[in-house]
């Protein structure tokens, strides 16, 4: 008969040591999200993070974890697609389990500050296994963390600027994470491309294998959209659903042969399946989701993963939303290329030829008098452009559906060394000039701006004091606002010098140029139409070949920058592009003044004030327009006797 005895003690105390030692549980980053992450901000902020409401998010934060083979991902996507979390999901994973030093870069110090503030250090504080880990902002050691660097046992995480060059520049790292890459600059301070200065940080990591790199950001203008060159150059992944009718896969298009809804409220935006045609609610959306896979589009030998998602297929979008944004943009070029690149997370392909001048020319209105504010023209702007003898001015009113007319354009002779005197002297009466509208009634510009590119200097000593002028200045680049913050600039003038005397303003020419060659294509009741589209620009028979020929003298083209190859505005040859300057300084200033954003109610209300009593009792004068009206934002004021004058806020936006 044969006994079992009971393990010995050695046995039991083996054991023991055996459990104490064995490694932990090794988890996914997105496993680990499961487990472990607190979400900092949103509708279920404080929450753990719900896989359900990131499936799309698996693939990429897992490619960026240690077991994954994967070493390069691009995302183009739209607004609102929950890719942020996937940022801190990377980050938290391997501050947790996988130590090393990690960066992740944002385009603008606001930008990274918000994403700091608002993101990633409540989830690191919220987050147990981070919290435990990240050395606290508090700590009085030079090893404790700051707002740009979180340090931690065998790593640390920096937040850097794409546009400093001496914090891509500095440390090595293992894992590159770049947010919102459309908006880097193509080059940094005559330094090359930030997005290069980020890989050469990566080299030593080249031999072993393991480092990690992910592009993420919204698209801007196709040809030169910098996520839309490395989606392309990548297997071009999208999410393919399951249809719920005949169980085919297909992928959620902006098409209104199947996306459909109604163009007023209510929307009632559904989606009818291109295979079977079965109706997919609003409501059923996010189930479909949920069925969603990745599928490789262009998959082949050595492609890394790139990734199209948009808001037609994320969970955080409803559809009525991505509808009412679509029918408020009403063909309004601005609109519709934001519209295009925040929902739909595609590049906008803006034209780059210009219409032809002498068809232009052919449309011009025999009935506009120079001089004269037609009945709708209820926003009155102006802008001048300063050449070394002599300074082109252009005055444009628009209205309620950004329909727009020339009341006045010329060069003004003369020389423009002296803001008292020459030319200078003669814009004066330029831009105090009361104009006559179809009321009996005159008014000024609201707004007046001239640009400081060329006699900066005499050009801020002009604009000084005078209540809404502007100094301006064309910035390049697809990303800049129409018009940006006032930046308060010295004035050295005469061998005086007056501290912050001046505020100058950034204007994004690229894409306003592209709006509005955009407008002057449309086609109205000149060209046999029913009516005069929104966004139609309207010409008296009094202005000549030569302002045509300026306004349509630039195309899109092809620049070798850097080593590559980037869309730029150039001037055709033998061509001068003054007029054209002007007519885009007029566009941002309308946009400043909220021409897109102004309501059917904020119009009739403008036009109560400017126009006749039967104008503004009609409705149909005005379209709809997005959101309300802003007060005009106002440049912070410097202390000091010579503090410069802002622009003013015309009454009817106090």
């Amino acid at each position: 008969m044969r006994i079992d005895h009971s393990r010995s003690a050695l046995a039991v105390a083996a054991a023991v040591l055996m459990a104490q030692i064995r490694m932990p549980e090794r988890l996914s980053p997105s496993e680990w999200a499961k487990r472990h992450l607190i979400l900092p901000d949103g509708p279920r902020a404080n929450e753990l993070w719900d896989i359900n409401h990131g499936l799309h998010i698996v693939e990429l934060v897992d490619a960026m974890g240690p077991d994954s083979t994967e070493n390069e991902a691009a995302v183009m996507k739209s607004a609102q697609t929950g890719y942020t979390v996937a940022l801190i999901i990377i980050a938290g994973h391997s501050i947790d389990t996988d130590p090393c030093r990690l960066m992740i870069t944002q385009p603008t110090s606001g930008a990274l500050s918000d994403f700091n503030k608002e993101k990633l250090q409540p989830a690191i504080e919220a987050t147990e296994p981070l919290a435990a880990k990240v050395r606290p902002t508090s700590s009085r050691s030079s090893e404790g963390s700051t707002a740009s660097s979180k340090q931690f046992a065998g790593g640390s995480l920096i937040l850097a600027l794409a546009s400093s060059a001496a914090e891509l520049r500095s440390k090595t790292i293992k894992k590159a994470l770049c947010d919102e890459i459309d908006q880097y600059p193509d080059d940094l301070d005559g330094q090359g491309d930030p997005l290069e200065m980020i890989e050469a940080r990566q080299i030593s990591f080249l031999n072993s294998g393991d480092w990690k790199r992910a592009f993420i950001s919204t698209p801007t203008v196709k040809g030169a959209s910098k996520i839309e060159k490395k989606y392309l150059a990548g297997d071009q992944r999208r999410w393919h659903v399951k249809c719920p009718g005949c169980g085919d896969r297909f992928v959620f298009e902006f098409d209104r042969k199947h996306f459909r809804f109604n163009d007023a409220f209510p929307f009632n935006a559904h989606y009818v399946t291109p295979c079977c045609g079965t109706i997919i609610e609003g409501h059923e959306k996010t189930a479909v989701y949920r069925t969603g896979i990745w599928t490789a589009t262009a998959p082949r030998p050595g492609a890394r993963h790139s990734y199209h998602f948009d808001a037609l297929s994320s969970p955080l979008v409803p559809w009525d939303e991505i509808a009412r944004k679509y029918v408020e943009a009403d063909g309004d070029p601005q609109l519709l290329k934001a519209f295009w690149n925040l929902y739909l997370g595609l590049p906008y392909e803006i034209r780059g030829d210009a219409p032809d001048h002498v068809r232009l020319m052919e449309r011009r209105d025999t009935e506009l008098k120079r001089g004269h504010i037609p009945p709708l023209g209820l926003i009155l702007v102006g802008s001048a452009d300063v050449q070394m003898r002599g300074i082109y001015y252009s005055i444009r009113a628009f209205g309620p559906d950004r329909q727009s007319w020339v009341v006045d354009a010329g060069i003004i002779e003369g020389e423009t060394d002296d803001p008292q005197a020459g030319a200078f002297l003669k814009l004066v009466k330029v831009f105090e000039t009361s104009y006559p509208d179809a009321f009996g009634g005159r008014r000024k510009v609201d707004a007046f701006g001239v640009d400081s590119g060329f006699r900066s200097h005499v050009v801020y000593t002009w604009v000084k004091g005078r209540l809404g002028c502007f100094a301006l200045k064309g910035l390049d680049g697809w990303h800049r606002p129409a018009l940006g913050t006032g930046t308060p600039v010295d004035i050295d003038f005469n061998g005086k010098r007056i501290r912050n005397g001046a505020y100058v303003w950034g204007v994004g020419t690229w894409s306003l140029k592209g709006a509005f060659y955009d407008d002057l294509r449309k086609e109205g009741l000149k060209s046999g139409k029913d009516a005069n589209p929104p966004g139609y620009i309207h010409f008296g028979h009094w202005l000549d070949e030569v302002y045509f020929r300026q306004i349509t003298s630039e195309y899109l083209g092809n620049e070798n920058f850097k080593g590559r190859v980037r869309r730029v505005w150039k001037v055709r040859a033998g061509e001068e592009n003054h007029f054209l300057d002007c007519e885009v300084y007029n566009s941002a200033l309308a946009d400043y003044l909220g021409l897109s954003r102004l309501t059917q109610d904020d119009w009739a209300n403008l036009a109560a004030q400017r126009a006749a009593p039967e104008i503004a009792r009609n409705p149909d004068m005005f379209s709809p327009a997005p959101i309300l009206a802003r007060a005009m934002p106002k440049p912070q004021e410097q202390d000091g006797a010579d503090r410069p004058s802002a622009p003013a806020s015309p009454s009817f936006w106090d």
